[in-house]
Parts: structure tokens; sequence; C-alpha cells
């Protein structure tokens, strides 16, 4: 009952809190802006009660299944903006946010089973490798968010004069910041799962930790953000180029982080 509660009274302050910065944007209301930041808070915080309330009751301790990892990278994410805009006193992209985060968790919480699923606590290093993994995707989801708040105000510049929008350059600065911080925790999700999980899992069962596909497709995401970095130092692949990648990588990566369904087969190789 408080998983429920938390939920939807979570989910309905994350709604009032889009729209009270899609107001903040179109008419460059500072206090619409900050009370989308309150209500922003007040929804993560009834979420997590709620996911922390089916956590102690063992029904998916702590992410289990696609939807669960869906729901803890949403969190993550909201968390991750809060501190940010807190410390910058910048809003410009909490709607970008807000409507990423809703698209998470309505996912997740849609695939929730509809009886409780008891599952036992898995491994220390299991947990460790899944717990980074999760951060390194929420700050890729953050990222995400502000460069698509950064197209958004490139696209609108010329047609919405008054609209207030993150500028450019904090944009490509903060987004950069949040993707080094993605690789550093994917990396040590991913070694982690290479050299703790896989020898564990060899040595207790004598067969491989069967992610092998999961564990290629970060390390291909992995590669593919580090050379996006080295790019972005031209002056050439600023601004919209930057923000495109960004925006195509998450929603091209977000399948592996979540390891859906046919990441459970191995490489046939």
């Amino acid at each position: 009952m408080i998983m429920a509660a938390g939920s939807g009274l979570g989910l309905g302050a994350l709604v009032v809190a889009a729209i009270a910065f899609g107001w903040y944007t179109a008419r460059n209301d500072r206090s619409a802006g900050w009370t989308g930041q309150v209500l922003l808070a007040l929804g993560t915080l009834l979420l997590s009660v709620g996911v922390l309330s089916r956590a102690l009751n063992g029904h998916g301790w702590p992410f289990v299944t696609p939807a669960d990892t869906a729901v803890g990278i949403a969190l993550l994410a909201l968390g991750f903006y809060l501190g940010w805009a807190w410390a910058s006193r910048e809003p410009g992209a909490g709607f970008a946010i807000a409507i990423v985060a809703l698209a998470l968790l309505s996912y997740g919480l849609s695939q929730q089973p509809k009886a409780p699923l008891t599952q036992p606590l898995p491994p220390t290093n299991a947990l460790l490798s899944a717990s980074f993994t999760m951060c390194g995707g929420a700050f890729l989801a953050l990222s995400a968010a502000i460069s698509l708040s950064s197209l958004a105000r490139i696209w609108g510049a010329s047609r919405f004069p008054g609209w207030r929008w993150l500028p450019q350059e904090s944009s490509r600065q903060a987004s950069e910041l949040f993707v080094r911080w993605a690789l550093f925790f994917l990396a040590i999700g991913l070694a982690i799962d290479m050299w703790w999980v896989q020898a564990t899992s060899i040595a207790e069962t004598g067969l491989g930790f069967r992610n092998d596909a999961q564990q290629a497709g970060i390390a291909i995401a992995w590669l593919i953000y580090f050379m996006a970095l080295r790019l972005c130092a031209r002056s050439r692949w600023r601004g919209w180029p930057w923000a495109a990648i960004l925006v195509v990588g998450f929603v091209c990566v977000l399948p592996i982080l979540l390891e859906v369904s046919w990441l459970e087969n191995t490489l046939p190789i």
C-alpha cells in the first residue's frame, strides 16, 4: 500500500513539476522554476519511499528486472539534477529531465508484477556492479535531458525569443561533466562484472556469468562516448552536434543499461 501511494503521489508531483517548468520556460517566471524544483524533490522523495517499501518487504530487492532498473535510473537522475540545479542555481533543464524521468518511471511502474515477487538479496559483487551501472545510466540520462533542452533552445531561439533556455555554454559544460562521470561509473561497473562477478560465477558453478552481450554493449557505448568527448574539444562539434549525439546515444544505450530480455543470450563466439 505504501508503495502504491508513494508511486501515485510521486508521479503526480512530477507531472505538476513538469507543468511548472514549462511555465518557467515559456514565461521566464523564476518563481515557477523554483516551484518546479520543490515539486520535483517532493516527487522524488515519495517515489523513493515507495521503492524502499518494496525493497524492505523483499519484493525485488533492490533492482531485479529491466523495469526496476528504469525506475532506479530515473530516481538517481532526478537526484543528480536536483543537486546540480541547487548548486548552480540554474533550473533551465528541469522540464526536460522531468519528461525523461516520467518516461522511464511510466515504463518501470507499468511493468511491475501484479502480485508481490519475493527476491533474495543478490551477492555483494552483483549488487555493486548493478549500482555503478545505474549511476552511469543516470548521469547519461541527465546529460541527454540537458542536451534535449539545448536542442530546444537552438530550435526555438528565433521563434520564441521570450522563452527561457539553459545558456548554450553552460549546457555544453554541464553535459560534458556528466558524461565524464557516467563513463567513470560505467567503467567501474564493467570491471566488477568482468573480474569479480565473472570469476565468482566460474569458481562456484564452473560457468561464466551469462550477461556477456550486455558487457559488450556497455564497452562499445563507453568507447563511443569517449570518442564523442574528444570530438567535443573541437569547435565545429559543439552546439547542436554534441547535443544530438548525447540524445541519440542515450536512446540507443538505454536497452543495454536496462538489460532487456534479448541480452540474456550469449554472443555466438
